[in-house]
Formats: structure tokens, C-alpha cells, sequence
């Protein structure tokens, strides 16, 4: 195994990639009880289009089809995997996001079994028609659900606006039509092209022994016998910024309107060490501009454009990253006009000082240092930024190197009027 040493954090990562493909993590924690392990698939939704294993056209699947298969894992050929992982003490769960598939448990005890457990449901298909078929009336409720969530609608709305044909614009779990037309044989075709150990990870972090855990993990992989590894072959719909639709809103049973401005990028082709850096400008120049503590979020609040359910976040993963800002407002017009002007004129905004971003600075070096006390934050992480090199333990020294006019010239090239867009969710006429 190769170890890398975060002398400044007292932490330590340990990392091993099998024989089949499979990249290991471990990151013991000494004083912690639990231990909490991820194993996750580089496939999510927007994975609708690909070249399927040994075929040489790309084939376009159902949207909600990744998704669709996390659902269907869980049930193996002796019933559902989570009575397995309780009748051992741990839990599991699973979730399904725009580029990835995770499947995390955490427990206290029995670290080998839980292991096999974990890597032998997700390794181990089993789907037949008849379960398939009643998935779909699960995931049918599921999606209705989130219909009805004016939240939902309007996250969804604004990224229709920024990308009307990139199939991020469908909702993780598909529409209920789409998913109508999922069998047997396409799951195991994106099973067999994704859930290959070269394009999987796995995650531990806790009280564990590094050579111990490894001795377990290759005593389950050893006997397995699996494909060939390919190079997974994607494919994603050309886009420019004239397709960006502008503005749009929709009706729904709230009493208050809710807006958001989103801002479309063009960064995620970074290589690791600079697309970490660049995750962290933008967190920066976002709270200079729309924190708490600048005077922009104190005027909005004065007058009454904004509440507590103002936010604005950076999302950055492959193939699309966008800025997205707004909440709850009674003048949705006025609030998304002001977060405009704000973006077009964030040179002149007097919270752009370099008093204010050495206090930014501070912040974010307390929610990292923070986010290092759980495991659960750490383990996510690792995920939400699968680098090779660089990992959330390089976040410190990389916010302590950035410098006031690196984020002022992010600024300029990242607000541009041509990638903005407005979604607008407001009460339905009576």
C-alpha cells in the first residue's frame, strides 16, 4: 500500500489499487469508535448515452436507469441486503447522484463480515422480471413525490434553463414514462459497462487496522472472476450559450414565490490540483459577495427580497459545473435583479476587499478543520471529488495559497451576462 502523510492534520491515507481494478482508501481514525465505509460507481444519470461493453455504436438508456439499478441491487438472492447488514450490527444505505452511485454502511464490530457483505451485494446481481416490473410502481412514487416539492421544481427548473438538451436536466430517478421501459437485459448491459471494479471505489475511514482491512478486502476480491477492464466511452450532447433559455417560471400551491439565478460554467475539464482550487475560489468569491457577512446579504435582507432560506452554492462534476443563488422572496423580480447586478458588477461591490476575503478565508478554514471531525463528511468527499492525487486533506493548504486577485479575476471570467439565467417558482393564480 502507498501512504501519504498530512503531517499539519495528524492524518494519514493509505491506498491500494487491486489487481482487478478496484481502488481502495483507507484512512484510519483511532479515536473513533465506528467505522464507515463507502463503496461507490463512477456512473449517476447524466451516464444516459455510452458504448456499452464489446459494442462499438453508442446506445442511449432510459433515463433514471442508474438509479433504477442502485434500487434493484439491494434485493439479493437471499432478500433484501439491509436485514443482512442489521442481523451484523451495521446499516447501510445508498444513493444515486448525477455522476455517481454510493453504497456506504457503518458499524462498530465484525469489519471483515460487513466488508464481504458490502462488496458481495454490489457484486453480485440479481435481477429478475418480476422484481424489475414491481420496482417501477415504487420509483413511479418516488418520482411523484418529488413532483410535488416546489423546492424540487425549482432547482430542476433552473437546470432545464442552463441545460435544455445536457440529460442532467432529467431528474435523478427519471420520469415516469421513462422508466416504464427498463428490463432485465438493459440493467445488466449498464451493470456490465459501469459496475466493472476499474471504475468503482472503496472508502473506509474509522477505527481500523490499514493491513488488516486490506487483507480482507483482496481475501474477497481474489476468487472473484471478472471481465476485462475497457475504457468506458460517454457520450453527451454538444451545448452552446445561445441554447441557454433565459428566463422561465411555473405555477404552484406556495404562498410565497422562490427564485433562483444560476450561472452556467465551463471549467469541469480541469485537471485535479486545479479544479480543487478553483472549487475553492468560487466558494470563496460566493461568500464575499453573498454571505453573511457581506452588504449585499444584510441590504437584501433589509428590504425584504430575502430570508433564511437564502443560499447559493458552486456544483462542480464532470461534464457540467454551475452556480446557482436565490430562495424564498416576496419581490422574486427585484431579488433576482439585484443578485444580477451584484454578479455583472462584482468589481465594484464594496464587500471585494481584501479585509473582508482574509475574513472569508478564516471561515472556510474553520468548516474544513470542522468537516474533518466526521467521518461521514470526510468518506462524502472522497466521493464527491474522486481525484487521484489530491484529496479534502489538500483543502487547507490549497485555501491558504490562493490569493485575493485570483478570486478577482475568477470573478471576471465566471459572471458573464450571455450564461446567467432566472427560474421562478410563484403562487398559482386563484
Amino acid at each position: 500500500m502507498d501512504m501519504k502523510v498530512y503531517k499539519h492534520l495528524e492524518e494519514n491515507i493509505y491506498t491500494e489499487k487491486l489487481e482487478n481494478g478496484l481502488q481502495v482508501k483507507l484512512i484510519p481514525k483511532k479515536e473513533y469508535k465506528k467505522i464507515y465505509a463507502v463503496l461507490f460507481v463512477d456512473f449517476g444519470s447524466v451516464d444516459q448515452m455510452f458504448m456499452p461493453r464489446g459494442e462499438s455504436e453508442y446506445k442511449s438508456f432510459p433515463y433514471g436507469i442508474a438509479h433504477f439499478l442502485e434500487h434493484k441491487l439491494f434485493e439479493t438472492e437471499d432478500g433484501d441486503v439491509s436485514n443482512i447488514f442489521s442481523s451484523q450490527g451495521a446499516s447501510v444505505n445508498a444513493y444515486t447522484s448525477n455522476t455517481k452511485t454510493a453504497y456506504m454502511c457503518s458499524f462498530t464490530s465484525k469489519l471483515q463480515q460487513n466488508i464481504d457483505v458490502l462488496l458481495n451485494f454490489v457484486q453480485t446481481p440479481h435481477f429478475t422480471h418480476h422484481s424489475v416490473e414491481d420496482e417501477k410502481s415504487i420509483i413511479t412514487q418516488e418520482i411523484q413525490m418529488y413532483k410535488d416539492d416546489p423546492d424540487w421544481n425549482l432547482s430542476l427548473g433552473l437546470i432545464e434553463n442552463l441545460y435544455p438538451k445536457h440529460p442532467l436536466r432529467i431528474d435523478v430517478a427519471g420520469t415516469v414514462e421513462s422508466i416504464q421501459s427498463i428490463d432485465v437485459e438493459m440493467l445488466m448491459t449498464n451493470y456490465d459497462t459501469f459496475y466493472h471494479p476499474s471504475n468503482v471505489q472503496l472508502i473506509l475511514i474509522g477505527n481500523l487496522n490499514p493491513n488488516e482491512a486490506i487483507k480482507y478486502i483482496k481475501e474477497n476480491q481474489e476468487p472473484k472472476i471478472f471481465l476485462p477492464p475497457v475504457v468506458i466511452d460517454r457520450s453527451f450532447p454538444d451545448e452552446a450559450e445561445t441554447d441557454i433559455l433565459k428566463y422561465r417560471e411555473t405555477r404552484f400551491p406556495v404562498n410565497i414565490p422562490k427564485v433562483l439565478v444560476g450561472v452556467k460554467g465551463d471549467k469541469y475539464n480541469l485537471e485535479e490540483k486545479a479544479a480543487l482550487r478553483h472549487i475553492i475560489k468560487m466558494e470563496i468569491l460566493l461568500d464575499l459577495l453573498f454571505g453573511d457577512t457581506s452588504s449585499t446579504y444584510l441590504s437584501l435582507y433589509n428590504d425584504e427580497l430575502i430570508d433564511d432560506s437564502f443560499s447559493f452554492d458552486y456544483i462542480f462534476e464532470r461534464s457540467f459545473d454551475y452556480v446557482s443563488i436565490g430562495g424564498d422572496s416576496k419581490f422574486p423580480e427585484k431579488l433576482a435583479s439585484s443578485i444580477k447586478h451584484v454578479l455583472l458588477n462584482d468589481q465594484r461591490s464594496q464587500d471585494m476587499t481584501i479585509e473582508h476575503f482574509s475574513l472569508i478565508k478564516k471561515k472556510l478554514t474553520g468548516q474544513y478543520i470542522q468537516e474533518l471531525n466526521s467521518l461521514e463528511a470526510i468518506a462524502h468527499q472522497f466521493v464527491e471529488l474522486p481525484f487521484e492525487e489530491i484529496t479534502i486533506f489538500d483543502s487547507l493548504s490549497l485555501l491558504e495559497s490562493i490569493t485575493f486577485e485570483e478570486v478577482k479575476n475568477i470573478a471576471r471570467d465566471y459572471f458573464r451576462e450571455e450564461v446567467i439565467s432566472v427560474f421562478s417558482v410563484k403562487p398559482r393564480k386563484s
